[in-house]
């Protein structure tokens, strides 16, 4: 219903060893993706604090693991359903769904929770099977929505009667099929004993519905009072709370795409004429190739992250792959990746690639390094210089190219520059247009070079602050020595 991306992040969402790297991949797989959530982090409701986030590495890292699947997850189902038939009942669940979403997560905040972000997601598919069904193209579809407008009868229960089954139901043994969690499961099955987290996602449910009847009903004041007695905070202070989602997420599903979702998300009379739904275009933007483009302005800004970045303590590897997504995006080549030395130095190995065929890619870039038999990555990394290497038989390092290094990367142009600490190399830096078969030009090469050169300083910084780091440990006085 999905595809591969939104099955990824989920993958990525209940693994607890999943990493930075793992989510920055798979987003980056995906060019309108990208483009969305590079928007969506920058908006006051996800950085309130208007630090500029131009890398989803910097999104993630910043906004959390949980947070950024969250925002995917949200635009994959807005995407799904923007484009399909059953507009007016898919409409109405989708707003629904990012309604209690929103809820339930501002709630859980309230409440202290040290997972809010597990809570957004399950409440966003409490209606997972509605959404399913309603996506189907079928008679049944058709009868159904017959059924629902001739009758004031619960839905349920004409769901009941028309297809054999409430739509309920089909969320259950989705959620189990598709592994979508313990969380959701729990609140599926309808107990709100089981503990004040499922009792968080059935409130903010439940409150989604109801205020679809007027937020002056008498089953919105008592829902209302019971969430106020799960955050322990006056009903007063707890309407405040609760108004404030609800225009969150009217605001949030019109950044998503969902602008007439926006518009069936019922406002608190106050807010009706404060709240402007800004119409945003539909998910489906067109992508004009399946391969990144120069971008200048975006080069500069990443850049000047990854320099900001350096004075965080970052990791090697979180450093590298910051500089790769902008070499990736920035500079607009197929394929990037960073490979390092073993500690033995007698080969280079790929730790982290950008590109079509990613994993693959990786796995094949692999190479012995012998001052015997020379090649082109242990000359770079002799003489700490960016190449330009060439395809062409008559470039002078062509005897360099081994046959194995051009059957792994193919046929065509390619630039490596060398990862130097303290004036001794340790990898390399690649990238490439040979999957598309575009030509690199002396733009390219240009700014691949200001990115590894940041790369490399970034490097050093890190590397003076470490070795500084274990000095300290090693001054008279210290108890105790940690490596």
């Amino acid at each position: 219903m999905f595809g591969r991306t939104t099955r990824s992040v989920i993958d990525i969402s209940k693994d607890d060893d999943s990493t930075v790297s793992d989510l920055t991949q798979v987003i980056l797989q995906d060019p309108t993706m990208t483009a969305r959530i590079l928007k969506l982090v920058n908006t006051v409701f996800y950085n309130p604090q208007g630090k500029s986030i131009s890398t989803v590495s910097r999104a993630i890292i910043l906004l959390g693991l949980e947070t950024v699947c969250n925002i995917c997850l949200t635009i994959k189902l807005v995407e799904t359903l923007v484009n399909r038939d059953n507009q007016v009942q898919l409409t109405k669940e989708m707003g629904l769904s990012i309604h209690a979403a929103i809820q339930a997560r501002n709630i859980a905040k309230e409440r202290g929770d040290k997972e809010p972000e597990e809570l957004f997601i399950a409440t966003l598919l409490m209606q997972i099977g509605n959404i399913a069904f309603w996506c189907s193209d079928s008679a049944a579809t058709s009868k159904l929505d017959r059924a629902l407008k001739a009758s004031d009868a619960p839905p349920e229960q004409i769901e009941q009667e028309v297809l054999g089954f409430p739509l309920r139901k089909l969320t259950q043994s989705l959620s189990k099929e598709w592994g979508l969690g313990e969380a959701l499961q729990d609140a599926l099955a309808g107990d709100a004993n089981a503990g004040v987290r499922v009792q968080n996602i059935i409130l903010s449910h439940e409150l989604a519905k109801a205020t679809d009847r007027g937020w002056e009903s008498e089953e919105v004041r008592v829902l209302t009072e019971k969430i106020a007695s799960l955050v322990g905070q006056p009903v007063e202070t707890t309407i405040e709370l609760l108004h404030g989602g609800t225009k969150d997420a009217a605001v949030i599903a019109c950044t998503y795409g969902a602008s007439n979702a926006a518009r069936v998300i019922p406002l608190p009379p106050e807010l009706k004429e404060k709240v402007e739904l800004i119409e945003e275009p539909s998910c489906k933007e067109p992508i004009i190739s399946d391969f990144p483009t120069a971008d200048p302005k975006l080069q500069l800004n990443i850049l000047k992250d990854i320099k900001a970045l350096t004075h965080e303590n970052p990791t090697f590897s979180g450093l590298l792959e910051m500089v790769l997504e902008g070499i990736y995006r920035g500079t607009g080549v197929d394929r990037t990746l960073f490979a390092l030395m073993t500690p033995d130095h007698k080969a280079l190995k790929a730790k982290y690639a950008l590109g079509p065929e990613r994993q693959a890619f990786t796995d094949h870039f692999q190479f012995t390094l012998s001052k015997t038999s020379p090649n082109i990555f242990l000359y770079a990394m002799a003489k700490k210089e960016t190449l330009w290497v060439k395809s062409d038989r008559q470039y002078s390092l062509a005897r360099l190219i081994t046959p194995n290094i051009r059957e792994a990367l193919g046929r065509g142009d390619f630039l490596l520059s060398p990862l130097v600490i303290n004036h001794k190399p340790i990898g390399i830096i690649y990238a490439d247009r040979i999957p598309s078969g575009r030509n690199i030009t002396q733009e390219g090469v240009t700014s691949f070079e200001h990115f590894c050169a940041q790369a490399n300083r970034g490097l050093e910084i890190t590397s003076k602050k470490k070795s500084s780091s274990n000095k300290s440990l090693l001054q008279p006085g210290t108890a105790k020595v940690t490596s």
